[in-house]
């Protein structure tokens, strides 16, 4: 659109610009709020523009409620005060950069999801199928060559698992490491309890853990397997490639490693925790709030005791079973709850 110099010398309002004015709409508004009423006539005289491009401006601001246009024979042009027109654009103006602000999160995950690795392949996917799911996870044992991280917990696709696991089996041929964190509640399965010992027995590293948010694989820390919904096990699986987002994966899994408790063999083929869980009868009663993740207070006012009492005796249940926290006592504490032996 043509640019008509400004009258009186005014130079263009910025502030104006952002709220969607064009130089003509600013001047005609800025003219109507000096001599109110004039008609489209009067207003084209003062700012010297040909009718064509003056009726564009009027309509422009009419558009945007700066101006009203009075329905007599010769109807004039009546400004809204600025007060009030400024700021209904000034809100609406913010409801739009508000809705722009919205979809920021929708184009990075759009970005997100459709980054790619050195080898062109998306290094997210997020697979729906419940019958496409079984590729990958067949994958991550079968290209494993180094190590495999697993998290282990319920619920599972099935009650007891596959007993044939031919391409785990043939990556421990490999010589391809597996390190397992197991939840106890894996072991409310007689089923799952036995595949524990059969990996155990076949070389594979399995320790247990009071607690962890999410289920997960991840072959030689370049392919990894979450599901998205913990509680659904036959819902979306997302699919991670090597990435900061794998890598950081990965960190967290040491992290659990470096707290969780061994599981072994016993002699008798039990399986055993790598702790003695012998304490007094005194001490009986406290364990399992322990594990229960009871905070001290409530703890002490169930067992009606004092909060420095109760201090005295979780030291005493420290020292008993050489636990560094809380969790580790949580964790025989789980290992009786499901039947398990413990030995020193």
């Amino acid at each position: 659109m043509r640019s008509f110099p400004p009258i009186n010398g005014a130079p263009p309002s910025a502030g104006l610009r952002a709220l969607g004015l064009s130089a003509l709409e600013e001047q005609a508004y800025r003219a109507l709020l000096r001599a109110p009423s004039l008609t489209a006539s009067q207003l084209g005289e003062q700012l010297h523009v040909p009718p064509r491009a003056l009726d564009e401006a009027i309509a422009g601001l009419a558009h945007k409620r700066l101006v009203s246009v009075t329905p007599e024979r010769v109807a004039r042009l009546v400004p809204s005060p600025p007060d009030i027109a400024i700021e209904a654009l000034c809100l609406m103006r913010e409801r739009e950069l508000q809705l722009a602000r919205l979809e920021i999160e929708s184009l990075e995950r759009e970005q997100f999801l459709h980054a790619q690795g050195t080898d062109g392949a998306p290094i997210v996917e997020v697979i729906c199928d419940p019958g496409a799911r079984a590729l990958p996870y067949a994958q991550s044992h079968q290209r494993a060559v180094r190590e495999v991280l697993c998290l282990v917990r319920p619920p599972f696709v099935v009650s007891s698992p596959d007993k044939g696991e031919d391409d785990r089996a043939a990556a421990r041929a490999r010589g391809v490491r597996y390190r397992n964190i197991v939840h106890p509640d894996t072991f409310a399965s007689k089923e799952w309890l036995a595949t524990v010992r059969d990996g155990i027995e076949a070389g594979e590293e399995m320790r247990l853990l009071a607690d962890f948010p999410f289920k997960m694989i991840v072959s030689d820390r370049e392919i990894g397997l979450l599901p998205l919904e913990i509680g659904n096990p036959e819902g979306p699986m997302l699919l991670l490639r090597g990435s900061a987002v794998l890598d950081a994966l990965c960190d967290l899994f040491e992290r659990l490693w470096s707290v969780a408790t061994p599981i072994r063999i016993g002699p008798d083929g039990a399986v055993t925790v790598a702790a003695e869980a012998a304490w007094p009868d005194a001490l009986e009663p406290l364990v399992p709030l322990l594990a229960a993740g009871d905070n001290d207070k409530r703890i002490a006012e169930r067992l009606g005791m004092s909060e420095r009492t109760l201090m005295r005796r979780i030291d005493t249940l420290y020292r008993t079973l050489h636990a560094r926290s809380r969790f580790q006592a949580g964790w025989l504490a789980a290992m009786r709850a499901y039947g398990l032996h413990t030995a020193a």
